[in-house]
This record gives C-alpha cells, sequence and structure tokens, in this order.
C-alpha cells in the first residue's frame, strides 16, 4: 500500500496546517480566558465576530465542508484527505472544524436536503448532532422523549450539543430511537435543552425509529477521522514534551539527557507513528471502496488508547500535573474528563475486534 502523498493532498494538509497555525494557535488563550468566564466550561465558544471572520477565510480559501460528498455539494475530499485535515485541526483544542457537516444529514429526502442540507454546506447555517445526554451511562435508551401529536412531535429532554442554527436530535418514541431536525432552539455552554419543543413531522429524518440507519455508510470514515484527530493532540503533546526537555533544566542540565525522559519521548514518538499509519491504512482502504471497517475499529481504538499514554507520559516528563490554567496541556486534558463514556465506547470497540477475530 502507497502511502505517498498526491500533490493535491499535499496542499491540502499544508492549507489545513497554515490555518491551524496561523488562525487557531494565536486564539487559544483566549478561549482559554472564556472558558475561565463562564466556569470552566468545556469548550467555550469562539467569540462570534471571530469566529465568523474564521469561516469567511475558510469558505474561501476552499477548506469549508470538504468532507461533504461532492454530489450533495460539498468538497467531496477522500478519507485520506479528510485525515490529514483532522490531524492538523488535533493540535489545537480551539473548537473550529471547517463546517463539518453531520453524516446522519446526508440521508436527507429531496425537501430536506434543499431547506437544511445545502445551505449547510454553503456555510450559511450550523449544524450540529445533538446525540449524548447528561448521565447517560451507556443506557439502552434515550430519556429524551417525543411524542406524537396530530403533524407534530413534541420533545421534552435535555442533550449536550454545540450551539448552531440547527440541531438533528435523536430521541426515543414508541417505535425506537428517532432522529428529528429541530430549529429554533438554543445551545448554551454546551447543553441544549428541549422543553415541550414542536417539531413538524416532515422534519423527522430518516424513518421513524430507524435513526441508527442514518450515516452508516460514513461510519468508518468518521471513526478513522477521529483518530486521525487524536493522532494530531498526541503529536501536540509530544511537540510540547519535547521543547520542555530541551529548555527546563534541573541541577545545571537539561531534562532531555535523563534517561527516563528519554524513554518516554521515544515511546511517545513511535506510538504516535504506530497510530499515523493504522489511520492512513485504514483511510487508503475507505478510499480504495474495500470494507474497512476493521481497520477503522482498530485505527480509533489504538489512537484513542496512545492519546492517553501520551498525556500520561507528558505529565511525567512535567512533573506532575500541570495546574496553571493557561497552560495547553491541562485543556488537552480536560478535553478527555469524560473517561467513563470513553472506556464504555472503547470496550465495544474491543469486543467487536475480538468477534472479527472469532468470525475468521
Amino acid at each position: 500500500m502507497d502511502f505517498t502523498l498526491s500533490e493535491e493532498l499535499a496542499m491540502v494538509r499544508e492549507m489545513a496546517r497554515d490555518f491551524v497555525t496561523n488562525e487557531l494557535l494565536p486564539i487559544e488563550r483566549e478561549v482559554m480566558v472564556r472558558e475561565g468566564q463562564v466556569g470552566g466550561q468545556r469548550g467555550a465558544p469562539i467569540p462570534r465576530e471571530k469566529y465568523a471572520a474564521l469561516k469567511k477565510k475558510a469558505i474561501d480559501q476552499g477548506l469549508w465542508a470538504m468532507t461533504a460528498p461532492e454530489s450533495l455539494g460539498g468538497g467531496g475530499l477522500s478519507a485520506l484527505g479528510a485525515c490529514l485535515v483532522a490531524e492538523e485541526l488535533g493540535k489545537t483544542f480551539v473548537p473550529f472544524d471547517f463546517g463539518d457537516v453531520p453524516p446522519l444529514l446526508f440521508d436527507a429526502n429531496a425537501e430536506q436536503q434543499e431547506k437544511f442540507l445545502a445551505p449547510t454546506i454553503a456555510g450559511e447555517k450550523e449544524c450540529a448532532l445533538a446525540l449524548r445526554e447528561p448521565g447517560m451511562d451507556g443506557a439502552a435508551e434515550f430519556k429524551t422523549r417525543a411524542a406524537r401529536d396530530g403533524d407534530h412531535w413534541i420533545l421534552n429532554g435535555v442533550k449536550f450539543a454545540d450551539e448552531a442554527d440547527v440541531y438533528l436530535v435523536l430521541a426515543e418514541t414508541d417505535a425506537g430511537a428517532t432522529c428529528f431536525i429541530v430549529e429554533g432552539v438554543a445551545a448554551a455552554h454546551g447543553i441544549l435543552r428541549l422543553e415541550n419543543v414542536t417539531v413538524p413531522a416532515s422534519n423527522v429524518l430518516g424513518q421513524i425509529g430507524q435513526a441508527f440507519e442514518l450515516g452508516k455508510k460514513y461510519a468508518n470514515a468518521r471513526w478513522v477521522r477521529a483518530a486521525a484527530r487524536k493522532v494530531g493532540v498526541a503529536t501536540r503533546l509530544l511537540e510540547m514534551s519535547a521543547q520542555y526537555a530541551r529548555d527546563w533544566k534541573a541541577l545545571g542540565q537539561p531534562l532531555a539527557v535523563r534517561p527516563s525522559v528519554q524513554r518516554y519521548l521515544a515511546e511517545m514518538a513511535t506510538d504516535v507513528d504506530a497510530a499515523r499509519w493504522l489511520v492512513y491504512r485504514a483511510a487508503c482502504e475507505i478510499d480504495e471502496g474495500k470494507d474497512a471497517q476493521e481497520s477503522a475499529r482498530r485505527a480509533h481504538l489504538f489512537a484513542a488508547e496512545m492519546v492517553r499514554r501520551a498525556l500520561d507520559r507528558t505529565i511525567q516528563i512535567y512533573g506532575g500535573p500541570v495546574h496553571a490554567d493557561d497552560v495547553p496541556m491541562l485543556r488537552i486534558y480536560r478535553d478527555d474528563l469524560d473517561k467513563k463514556t470513553t472506556e464504555q465506547v472503547l470496550n465495544l470497540q474491543r469486543l467487536q475486534v475480538a468477534e472479527g477475530l472469532m468470525s475468521q
């Protein structure tokens, strides 16, 4: 398998890298300050004026909605290309993603595509997925409920969601989990509250009770892209650790001369490379039209565990947990605080990988 990047993909990666370096990294401190103003809330948004300016630059550079299918008006970027972009975005915690459209919306009917999908891909609307709920703990059903009322549905519940104009809300009905396109509500500090929200029946996405069938053909690519972003996070941790080891001195010598620090850095670098090649292999299989399910699961599983090891080793190199609020490492650590949910996902993937081996 040849991982040599084409000239086009190399250019896309360079454009994404330049955008992250020149536009996102410089505003990290500002984002952290905003988080402090909202009580340390993870995922504090970029100021709206700044976000609008960043969005316009991304659109002007052709970086917006790159991963949406070309047939639906998106950039049609390959799975490998999408991973290259995700890896660059992983190097910053600033919440900006070049207009990553939830793939569930790709299964919208013609009317919904015109009303919701096309404006989202064009950057005229923001669409966010409202899937997870507080205290979900791997429950089989959503606590958010939807009840039929003539030509409408009434939704009640609480979801985690980013700020957006349109939300794809998964809720329980008598027929099972159903996806609703919801307008006229707004998330605040990462929480979307639905209190007797009325949604027209025409805004049901897909079939009633079949929410988990939506966007399934894009699932492997999404897992691989998520893994690529974790590679980016670990790369940032490795860069920070190496710089700290070079610059910080103890007893007149830089930390970099210590065998334990050298071992941590070597292990991190090897881990990052291994995860990156697992990601690239899975992405290439997807682009070749192969069934990449096993490769995608393994890539995500390894990358998720790898980034935890990278965080632990970074903390060791820094000499213990970093408590200063303006240190990016702590911000990266906060992103991984929801370990219970993460571990549930990883346990499921471990089971799936094992089942795949047993079925051979």
